[in-house]
């Protein structure tokens, strides 16, 4: 039995058949960065990218992790949230499953590694090689 999808209030539709034109005008809105105390865990985060209409502004985020200096990767690729309700060549709903393959498709199409990389070098801890920030813009 098809799994019913409970979308967020202010939610677009948005036909799949779009998809690859819809992505060029998708832009980065945020990221957010988690650094946690203990070295063990990796730098991780979400990120959020969205496109506007007259009238409402489509959104999709995900959550990502740090796997190496330089490398960002999806937790989920499945796991992508978003208020867009992707519609069929016959206007109807996908189903759940389809809808999360497609969207990952869409994040697959988009350039957010670099945005990601970029906050990450803004938020970098204000030491480096055991130097305070000021010693080392010397």
């Amino acid at each position: 039995m098809p799994t019913l999808i409970k979308l967020p209030e202010g939610s677009v539709c948005w036909p799949v058949a779009a998809l690859s034109s819809a992505a060029q005008d998708v832009r980065h809105a945020q990221t957010s960065v988690h650094r946690h105390r203990s070295s063990e865990r990796p730098t991780a985060g979400t990120t959020r990218w969205e496109r506007s209409y007259a009238d409402a502004r489509a959104w999709v985020e995900w959550d990502w992790v740090e796997v190496g200096e330089g490398t960002v990767v999806q937790v989920d690729p499945l796991n992508v949230r978003s208020n867009v309700l992707l519609l069929d060549d016959h206007n109807r709903p996908l189903l759940s499953s389809r809808r999360r393959a497609t969207l990952a498709t869409l994040v697959y199409l988009l350039p957010w590694q670099g945005p990601v990389l970029d906050k990450l070098r803004l938020t970098e801890p204000s030491h480096r090689n055991g130097l305070p920030a000021e010693r080392l813009a010397a």
